[in-house]
């Protein structure tokens, strides 16, 4: 049975921004879910992860519930820590038409 609340999220998720910066939260959020899963699978402490990369373990922890704040370096030295590779892709978006490709058609009206 659904709650009014899911009713909401519901209702919300359907508006384009809405689900836009919903995705793009969860894509940040996933980057911390991931380093603390993989932390735990190698049976290491944040403790103990933060001594490795030269960190407090409260940072660690900032770093796992919230990295959209933490720089790349940070990350990358997190995830060498934890027996992981950082892979991230730069890919063009289809576009609707340039804004060049927009201006030549509107010049030719």
């Amino acid at each position: 049975m659904k709650t009014s609340w899911d009713k909401y999220v519901s209702q919300e998720l359907k508006k384009p921004k809405v689900r836009k910066a919903y995705e793009d939260e969860t894509t940040v959020l996933k980057i911390g879910l991931e380093l603390a899963n993989q932390r735990r699978r190698k049976g290491m402490t944040q403790a103990e992860v933060a001594k490795k990369i030269g960190t407090s373990a409260p940072q660690l922890s900032r770093t796992e519930r919230r990295p959209e704040n933490v720089n790349m370096r940070t990350l990358m030295r997190y995830a060498e820590a934890v027996g992981m590779d950082i892979d991230i892709r730069l890919v063009a978006r289809a576009s609707k038409g340039s804004r060049g490709q927009r201006l030549a058609a509107q010049s030719k009206a």
